[in-house]
């Protein structure tokens, strides 16, 4: 469920159809390790990957720079965006990218790098994309300079494209509460607001989760952490490797999600076609790695 301020309701129902949220679904997952392989219009450098090691991997919060900059993802960079904002007392239990919530009152989602885990969004059903920018990180702006960059979590499937409805201390950096609704290039009554994605400031590595961490003959596999938006995952299975289909609640299932015996060999490709490869296990838990998309150029 996606509650509104009471102020801007009038705006609100005029930008979105409804405001009711779609299920939401988390999951459990595992630990491994990791390389990445960057490649893009540069050339490509190569990584190996084996247990405990990652060779050419960039550190925590990056540095070395990847291929070049893709831009795949649909942006309102020209003041044809709008924002509201939402809590979790208002009715969510979860958020739609399987991240999990840390707290509430003020809300924090895990693997959120903007405002200490406080500024993310739930993203318009159209740019949503079927999970498609969870864990994307989005700069919002507004027409007198005031602006927050929040990592996507969530859909909202009532709002029109160019929407995002915003944590309220993310919203709070923008405008009062008491506004309810910026945008008046997407029907809002004030502020113009623009965004774009930016690379998301990071300070941990890829990690990955296991939908089904007891279950040797079906899972699914769950991204975090990542610097930009994930594009692909491919898991070998019985030698070969099979495209993942991702999920609405962004997990990655390949094929019937038999992946066979643990330990598993996973491949996922960033938005700028740089790789990052894991071996994951069996096992509760995260699975963290320790390589981290590098920064495009």
């Amino acid at each position: 469920m996606r509650p509104w301020p009471w102020l801007s309701l009038v705006s609100v129902v005029a930008a979105c159809s409804s405001t009711t949220g779609s299920p939401h679904e988390t999951g459990a997952g595992a630990g491994g390790s990791s390389a990445v392989t960057t490649t893009g219009s540069t050339g490509s450098t190569a990584a190996s990957s084996s247990a405990g090691t990652t060779s050419g991997a960039t550190g925590s919060g990056g540095g070395d720079a990847g291929g070049a900059c893709a831009h795949p993802l649909t942006e309102y960079a020209s003041g044809d965006g709008s924002v509201t904002y939402y809590t979790f007392s208002m009715g969510a239990a979860a958020v739609n990218c399987g991240f999990a919530v840390l707290g509430e009152s003020p809300d924090v989602v895990d693997h959120v790098a903007t405002g200490n885990g406080q500024y993310f969004g739930a993203m318009d059903a159209v740019d949503y994309a079927s999970a498609a920018v969870c864990g994307a990180c989005v700069e919002v702006t507004r027409d007198d300079g005031k602006q927050v960059v929040v990592t996507i979590v969530d859909q909202c499937p009532g709002c029109q494209a160019g929407h995002i409805d915003l944590s309220e201390q993310a919203f709070l950096q923008l405008g009062t509460a008491s506004e309810g609704y910026l945008g008046t290039g997407n029907k809002g009554a004030v502020g113009v607001i623009s965004w774009h994605y930016v690379p998301c400031p990071v300070t941990e590595d890829v990690s990955y989760l296991l939908k089904d961490p007891t279950n040797q003959y079906w899972n699914q596999i769950l991204v975090q952490g990542h610097r930009y938006a994930i594009d692909k995952v491919e898991v070998q299975v019985s030698g070969q490797w099979v495209s993942a289909v991702r999920q609405s609640y962004n997990y990655w299932q390949a094929g019937s999600g038999d992946l066979g015996a643990a330990p598993y060999q996973v491949r996922v490709t960033d938005i700028n076609g740089d790789v990052i490869d894991a071996q994951l296990q069996l096992v509760a838990g995260e699975q963290k790695s320790s390589a981290q998309f590098p920064l495009c150029q």
